[in-house]
């Protein structure tokens, strides 16, 4: 009896079919998934493509069983695939591609069109919401699942029918003061917080750089002391002209990054008596150049910077700041638009943030650390337990055949699991529930994907096409590219014959499009460049309705024309809507304990919940009080 036959008992003959047909996709091949894949393979799916851009380390070895000594600095997506070709019963097909998910160049958008479902093995954050993005502009199932220790967690994701990963507040790191971070460090971690949030942003990563974390200005909250405030400034000036040599391609960066930033500046903040009262006063850094110099002519070197576990000497540091440097300078160099932003498996951004971390701490005379250590302060790592990474895969896989054998997604059907060491809580589920309606991801905001020329297609064009197509009035409308940067509102139209790509728009680009009016909600198209008409994505945006709820003090304060009061038959409650929408609206029901059910006409029914969250419930019609609008979405 082939294997084949087991599974087609277990799903029946119709929904193994179905299975059988489709191509996957997971994103991360360490702790979880060199146990996914597994189950995957054996799940009987026929195509699986796996993505990573990390590489075997020696630490990996305890908890990620498909790897072996000899796989150490192999690609992890290359070698697990590899790894699995002796239980490969099904005749999967694997396909590996190491690089970073992220990068919108490596993997277009037509690269995910293929996929029927994405598995999510990461541990990384920013690239789980780069993930979750993409399934919510694709409308792709995703099944997100984590661990931390002992706990973790599976959570299918359904594109606008249950939560999206970013629907629910994650929890954010632990921060310290600016000028901790800044003037006075301590401990390894206010060096390493220095040199990845604030060092590193700075010369590198515009997507942060101008909008600025808390670390890149500084105000008279973050410091009593004037001579310290105007240091820390002119440490910012002075770190945008490094940003200038970085971008210019400059090859004697490193040594003058290395003067200004350990040397010279340390000497400024020397001049700052009030720092130094009760603290151990920074020395500037020292190292012998020769010994600098013989690392970069010889070759064997380059060993240093696979040395994860040992301790770097002060001249070792600066010579893989120097290689880090020369690398990510060439990687500008051939593509500016690519973003460089801090990863920990980015062997390059690691490597910077890991010696300028221990420069520093070495200026300060705080304890240094190995690239090991530095990598799970820097990424926010627990570390894993192999059997709650099995477990949790488990789970995740199961998840994602309950979302494949089906015709029809109903979420009513799917759990989010959870895992722990508690008692009566080793294993627990919840419902899935319907997307959060203050999420920016996938409640305020509608996704969808543009195809265009980006090197034909004008500002104008677009515009034009987007108010027609989705009722914005160009008046106001503002267009805004990437995270923060606008290219068209009402004041200022002066890029509208400028193409998109000359605004800086590439395959892959998001561009926001606001409603100033706020009668429609916003709406985020990614970009694909393709020759051709424009086609814009068939999406219906909702509408807005203002909702008018009355609070003690009096109701005369309501005199719009345009206004309708709602009551229940006793008078207890009372709801007033813009009679502008009164089309939309076709049943309410309402009673003592406010308002239950609304109905559309152009719905399916009953309105979401959330639609009612702000409704105020009112006791007494004799008190009524000044009105207070609310924006709400159908």
């Amino acid at each position: 009896m082939g294997r084949e036959t087991y599974l087609k008992k277990i799903y029946g003959e119709e929904a193994y079919k179905n299975l059988k047909s489709k191509t996957i996709l997971m994103v991360g091949a360490g702790g979880i998934g060199c146990e996914l894949i597994k189950d995957l393979m054996l799940s009987g799916y026929s195509s699986i493509h796996i993505v990573d851009l990390d590489t075997i380390t020696l630490s990996n070895l305890n908890r990620q069983f498909l790897f072996r000594q000899k796989d150490i600095d192999q690609s992890k997506s290359k070698t697990i695939c590899e790894a699995v070709q002796s239980f490969n019963y099904f005749d999967c097909k694997l396909t590996s591609q190491h690089g970073n998910i992220m990068d919108t160049k490596q993997f277009p958008i037509s690269w995910w069109r293929q996929f029927d479902m994405i598995y999510n093995a990461l541990d990384n954050l920013e690239a789980r919401r780069f993930v979750n993005q993409m399934c919510l502009f694709l409308g792709k199932p995703l099944i997100e699942s984590g661990t931390t220790g002992y706990q973790g967690q599976v959570q299918p994701i359904f594109p606008y029918l249950s939560e999206c990963f970013e629907c629910q507040a994650k929890v954010t790191p632990k921060t310290f003061p600016v000028c901790t971070i800044r003037s006075t460090p301590s401990q390894p971690v206010h060096c390493i917080t220095w040199a990845k949030d604030f060092l590193f942003v700075q010369l590198f990563d515009d997507s942060t750089a101008a909008t600025g974390s808390e670390l890149s200005h500084v105000t008279n909250q973050d410091s009593q002391d004037n001579d310290e405030l105007e240091t820390l400034k002119k440490e910012l000036s002075e770190l945008q002209g490094l940003r200038n040599l970085f971008e210019s391609g400059n090859k004697e960066l490193a040594s003058i990054l290395v003067e200004d930033i350990f040397v010279k500046d340390i000497a400024r903040l020397l001049r700052i008596d009030a720092l130094w009262k009760l603290r151990a006063k920074p020395i500037p850094l020292e190292y012998n150049k020769e010994d600098l110099e013989k690392l970069l002519m010889d070759n064997k070197s380059l060993e240093i910077l696979s040395n994860d576990t040992q301790m770097w000497s002060v001249v070792e540091n600066v010579y893989v700041l120097y290689k880090s440097l020369q690398a990510l300078q060439d990687r500008y160099k051939v593509d500016p638009k690519i973003p460089i932003s801090f990863d920990k498996d980015d062997e390059d951004t690691l490597n910077f943030v890991v010696s300028s971390a221990n420069l520093r701490s070495h200026v300060f005379g705080i304890e240094i650390k190995s690239k090991f250590d530095i990598k799970q302060i820097a990424g926010n790592i627990i570390p894993a337990i192999a059997t709650t990474n099995s477990i949790i895969s488990g789970f995740s896989s199961l998840a994602g055949i309950r979302a494949q054998i089906g015709d029809k997604i109903d979420i009513s059907k799917h759990l989010t699991t959870y895992i722990s060491i508690k008692p009566n809580k080793y294993i627990t589920s919840a419902s899935l529930v319907p997307p959060n309606h203050k999420c920016a991801s996938c409640s305020l905001v509608r996704k969808g994907i543009a195809r265009c020329s980006i090197g034909t297609t004008k500002l104008s064009q677009l515009l034009q096409l987007v108010c027609k197509r989705y009722g914005y009035v160009e008046d106001a409308t503002s267009i805004i590219i990437g995270k923060s940067k606008l290219v068209y509102d009402m004041d200022f139209d002066d890029n509208l014959e400028t193409s998109l790509e000359d605004l800086g728009v590439f395959n892959g680009q998001v561009i926001l499009i606001q409603d100033d009016d706020d009668n429609l909600e916003n709406l985020e198209l990614l970009i694909e460049d393709k020759k051709g008409e424009a086609i814009l994505p068939n999406i219906q945006l909702r509408k807005k309705t203002t909702i008018i709820t009355a609070e003690p003090g009096g109701l005369n304060d309501i005199n719009d024309d345009h206004l309708k009061t709602v009551e229940s038959e006793n008078g207890d409650t009372m709801i007033v809507i813009d009679e502008d929408d009164e089309s939309e609206i076709e049943e309410m029901t309402i009673d003592t304990d406010g308002v239950h059910a609304i109905s559309s006409k152009n719905g399916d029914g009953k309105v979401d919940e959330s639609f009612l969250d702000d409704v105020i419930e009112i006791e007494d019609l004799d008190d009524y009080g000044p009105a207070t609008k609310k924006q709400r979405l159908h």
